[in-house]
C-alpha cells in the first residue's frame, strides 16, 4: 500500500484529544507547589496545607462517579467542556480567597469539577480506538500528560520565584479553558449509540460497582496513588527542609516527567500483550522501592535518583490501568467504569496529601517514606491475590 493509501492507526479526534490534553498538561503548574503555596504566602501549617490539597482530592473522587456516569448518560462532548470550563474559572478565582474555609470550599469545587473531564476523555478514547491499539492509545495520552509533567513544573518554579504564585492559577485556568475550545471545535460526540430496542441502563454507578475485577483496580489505584501523591504534596517540603528551593523540587518532577516520555511508549509495545495482573503488580513493588529511597536522601542528587527509580514503576502501572477497564467494561459502561477506576485515584488524592502531611509532621519523613514503601509492596501483594479472579474474568 502506498503511503497515502495506509489507514491512519488513530482517528482525527484521538489526535484533537491528545493535543487539548497536552496544552492542558503544559499549564498544570498549581498543584505541584500549592503545598508551598499554601504555607510559604498563606502562612498556613504543614498540616492545614496539606489538607487542603487533599479536599482537592475529594472533589476528584467524586468526580471519578459523576463524570463517568454523566458522560455515559449525556456524552462524552458536554461533560468534557462543562468540566474543563468551570475548572478553569475555578482556579482563577481561587488566589482570591482570604479564608481558609472559602478556599477549601474553592479546592473541593475545583477537584469536583475541574477533574470530571477524566473520565469522559478515557471513554472517549475507548470509544475512537479498536482494542487492540488501545494500549498505545492510552500511552500516548499518558505521554501527553507527562510532556506536561516534564516542562509545566519547571516552568512553574521560575514562575513562583521570579513572578509570583498568582500567576500559576492563571496559566492553569487558560490552559483549561483552551482544552475546552479544542473539544467544542474539534472533537464529536463518541458516546455508542445504543442498539434499537434496548433502553440505556438505569442505576449506572451501582452496576458498575457490583463488578469486583472493576472494584479490585479501584483499590489498587487508591493504595499505589496513596504512596504516589507524596511526591507531590510532601516531598517539596522534604526537599525544603534539606536546604532546596521551589526550581530544585521543579526539576525533581521534570525528571519524573521527562523519564516517563522516554519510556512510555516503548514500553507500551513491549507491555501490549502483558497487561494484567503481574505487570501492575511489578510495577507497584517498583514504584514503592523508589518512594523508599529518599530515606537515604539528602541531597539533589539523591532525591533525583530516587524519583528516577518510582517513575519507572509509573510508566508500567498508570496508563494501563485505563486499558484494563476499558476491556472490562461493557460499551453502555465505558465511562462509569473508567469513573469508578478513577475515583480510587481520587481518593488516593484526598488520603495521601493528609495523611503524609501528619505523618511528616508528627513522626518523620523517615515514617513518611517507609511507610509508603511497605505500602506499595502490600499493594503489589493485592494485586497478586486478585489474579486468579482477573485471569478468570
Amino acid at each position: 500500500m502506498t503511503a497515502s493509501a495506509r489507514p491512519a492507526p488513530f482517528p482525527r479526534p484521538f489526535w484533537v484529544l491528545f493535543a487539548g490534553t497536552l496544552v492542558n498538561r503544559l499549564g498544570l503548574v498549581v498543584l505541584p507547589f500549592l503545598t508551598l503555596y499554601l504555607t510559604g504566602v498563606k502562612g498556613y501549617s504543614v498540616e492545614a496545607a496539606t489538607l487542603v490539597v487533599s479536599l482537592h482530592g475529594a472533589g476528584g473522587f467524586a468526580a471519578g462517579f459523576a463524570g463517568g456516569a454523566l458522560a455515559d448518560r449525556l456524552g462524552r462532548k458536554a461533560v468534557l467542556v462543562g468540566s474543563l470550563l468551570g475548572g478553569a474559572v475555578l482556579f482563577a478565582v481561587l488566589p482570591e480567597a482570604e479564608a481558609f474555609v472559602a478556599l477549601a470550599g474553592l479546592m473541593v469545587g475545583a477537584g469536583l469539577v475541574g477533574e470530571s473531564y477524566r473520565p469522559a476523555v478515557s471513554a472517549a478514547v475507548s470509544d475512537l480506538v479498536e482494542p487492540a491499539r488501545q494500549a498505545r492509545a492510552f500511552a500516548l495520552m499518558y505521554w501527553a500528560i507527562n510532556v506536561g509533567a516534564a516542562v509545566g513544573p519547571a516552568v512553574g518554579g521560575l514562575l513562583a520565584e521570579r513572578v509570583g504564585y498568582r500567576a500559576l492559577f492563571w496559566v492553569d485556568a487558560v490552559t483549561m479553558a483552551t482544552f475546552a475550545l479544542v473539544v467544542a471545535l474539534g472533537v464529536p460526540e463518541t458516546r455508542p449509540d445504543e442498539p434499537a430496542g434496548r433502553p440505556r441502563p438505569r442505576g449506572r454507578l451501582r452496576l458498575a460497582l457490583r463488578d469486583p475485577a472493576l472494584v479490585g483496580l479501584a483499590c489498587a489505584s487508591l493504595a499505589v496513588g496513596t504512596v504516589f501523591m507524596q511526591a507531590f504534596s510532601t516531598l517539596p517540603l522534604v526537599m525544603r527542609a534539606d536546604g532546596l528551593g521551589e526550581a530544585a523540587f521543579g526539576l525533581a518532577v521534570t525528571v519524573n516527567g521527562g523519564i516517563v516520555v522516554a519510556l512510555s511508549l516503548p514500553v507500551a509495545r513491549w507491555a501490549e500483550t502483558r497487561i494484567g495482573p503481574g505487570l501492575l503488580a511489578g510495577a507497584a513493588a517498583v514504584i514503592g522501592l523508589g518512594v523508599g529511597g529518599h530515606v537515604f536522601a539528602d541531597t539533589l542528587g539523591g532525591h533525583l535518583l530516587a524519583a528516577a527509580v518510582w517513575s519507572v514503576g509509573e510508566v508500567a502501572f498508570l496508563p494501563f490501568v485505563p486499558v484494563a477497564v476499558a476491556r472490562l467494561a461493557p460499551d453502555e459502561l465505558r465511562a462509569t467504569y473508567q469513573g469508578v477506576s478513577q475515583a480510587g485515584w481520587g481518593l488516593a488524592h484526598m488520603l495521601g496529601p493528609a495523611l503524609g502531611g501528619l505523618t511528616l509532621a508528627r513522626v518523620g519523613e523517615g515514617a513518611l517514606w517507609g511507610g509508603g514503601a511497605a505500602l506499595a509492596g502490600l499493594s503489589a501483594l493485592g494485586i497478586l491475590a486478585f489474579r486468579l479472579g482477573a485471569d478468570r474474568r
